[in-house]
């Protein structure tokens, strides 16, 4: 009997911890064991959320059989994405007695000014011309130490590694593409680069005849028109040109997005191409990718809601992370070649000579992020598109949040977690400390809680709680309202302790 007792005590406990228990009447204040003792300070500004840790870089080995890990010292920040400082520790590892550096003798640099792009779990690298001083196999032995390094990032599965905006090629034709890579940690680098090699085409073969399978990363149009998101796919080449790969890689884009959601529906491009991709040599060096559209172009991407802009940033990305050499793409609709088009502000984005890169749709790189808001008094998950790289952010989120539902929302029956009127200015500063985020909001937050009153209390407190959790792997989360420890204020929380995720309030799909 007394051990019966005490598990019901332990249970009792232990849901009163978690604070997941309904709210009580207006005006009451809901059972809950007395706060713990919080020490810690009000954090003002971002500061907080700088912190020493550890990166893991894997290198070849001295007899360049494998990739060794190796532990280095970082200074990373919570709110933001380490993958960028984690490459430059990388390339910057002067090698030991059984590790060599990257790239032997020739430093590896990264290039341009948003050199590391992570969305969608796919990370790629831009590397600096200097990489292509390396033999083949020193190259793609570098690649692979990449990718296995980012791969060993929870949110990275794969990785493309680019040359000054270009995909690289593994053989002396400039047509095997190295394709889209995953970490191979463990693995005889030898017999992966024979597996490369066997790929190639023989010499004095044609390349046209000879398939080959690779992964590639493939970019999509949001169906909010947001942006583009990647998706990884295998997929088989009957040849190696490069006319075959971006014919390929154009019928996979119709066929539309298989694994990431809140994409939109592609049209046929095999229909609306007039001509298959051609593909030429540029004066100033590298190769130009020609697609030739029906004058019915536009119509048919208004059709599947895809706005122009965004369109071409997912021929671009696509084209250009995988096919060999690429340095910009031509776009003509009937008989009109496409020189300009605008940025996802409005802002005119020119082409000169009709010529597209990369470069100009880095900001229509899209990730995707959780967060929770309200429906019939249950917290519902909702997915957001974000620049790639604001979803490691806990203010970015707590914004979005703040922002409210979307009227695509409203129509589904999904309101707001948080009160009317609040914005970034209302978040005074964020600090991590071990797995606990502290949050300093304003006084005005805490009066626009308290106004809401005890009824939505509990799902503003805990949407934040649980947006934040879940993204960032937290385990806990302490509030604070202008600078100081709360502990009431529409009655049905004692805000004073400590909040934990809490799947109870989440509605069940």
């Amino acid at each position: 009997m007394k051990k019966t007792r005490l598990i019901i005590c332990l249970l009792l406990a232990l849901t009163l911890l978690c604070g997941c228990t309904a709210a009580q009447q207006t005006g009451s204040t809901a059972a809950t064991l007395p706060p713990a003792t919080v020490n810690a300070e009000a954090p003002v500004g971002d500061d907080g959320m700088q912190y020493n840790g550890q990166a893991a870089l894997f290198l070849p080995s001295a007899d360049g059989q494998r990739l060794l890990c190796r532990y280095v010292p970082v200074t990373l920040r919570h709110d933001v994405h380490p993958a960028q400082t984690i490459v430059q520790a990388l390339l910057g590892y002067d090698g030991d007695d059984t590790v060599q550096p990257l790239g032997g003798e020739t430093r590896l640099t990264l290039y341009g000014q948003n050199p590391v792009e992570v969305a969608g779990g796919v990370c790629t690298v831009d590397l600096t011309s200097s990489a292509l001083i390396l033999e083949d196999e020193t190259l793609y032995t570098a690649c692979l130490a990449i990718a296995t390094t980012l791969c060993n990032l929870s949110d990275i599965q794969e990785v493309n590694v680019l040359i000054a905006d270009q995909a690289i090629s593994m053989d002396i034709s400039g047509n095997l593409p190295m394709g889209t890579l995953r970490g191979h940690s463990g693995e005889e680098l030898t017999l992966l680069w024979e597996q490369m090699e066997a790929r190639r085409t023989p010499l004095g073969g044609d390349a046209s005849t000879v398939p080959v399978t690779s992964m590639a990363t493939l970019y999509f149009p949001l169906a909010d028109g947001s942006g583009v998101i990647p998706e990884v796919r295998t997929l088989t080449f009957p040849g190696q040109t490069p006319q075959q790969l971006a014919a390929v890689l154009m019928t996979a884009l119709s066929d539309g997005a298989q694994y990431v959601s809140g994409t939109a529906k592609m049209p046929d491009m095999d229909a609306l191409m007039t001509t298959s991709p051609q593909v030429s040599d540029m004066l100033e060096g590298g190769r130009l990718v020609t697609l030739n559209f029906t004058a019915d172009l536009s119509t048919q991407l208004d059709d599947c809601g895809i706005p122009m802009n965004c369109f071409l940033a997912a021929v671009t990305d696509t084209l250009m992370t995988f096919i060999p050499s690429v340095t910009a793409v031509k776009i003509q609709i009937g008989t009109e070649v496409l020189t300009q088009t605008t940025s996802l502000t409005g802002a005119e984005i020119r082409f000169t000579d009709g010529v597209l890169r990369r470069s100009a749709f880095e900001s229509f790189l899209m990730d995707q992020a959780v967060i929770y808001m309200a429906k019939d008094q249950k917290m519902v998950a909702v997915r957001r598109n974000l620049p790639a790289g604001d979803t490691a952010s806990p203010r970015v989120l707590l914004k979005e949040m703040m922002q409210g539902a979307t009227t695509q929302e409203q129509d589904e029956g999904i309101q707001s977690i948080l009160p009317e009127g609040l914005n970034e200015e209302d978040i005074l500063g964020l600090s991590l400390q071990d797995d606990t985020l502290l949050i300093n909001l304003s006084a005005h937050a805490a009066s626009a809680i308290r106004q809401a009153g005890s009824e939505r209390e509990q799902l503003a407190c805990y949407g934040m709680v649980n947006t934040l959790c879940k993204s960032k792997n937290l385990r806990r989360v302490i509030f604070f309202f202008d600078g100081s420890s709360v502990n009431e204020l529409a009655g049905s929380l004692d805000w004073g302790g400590s909040f934990f995720y809490c799947p109870g309030l989440i509605a069940k799909e």
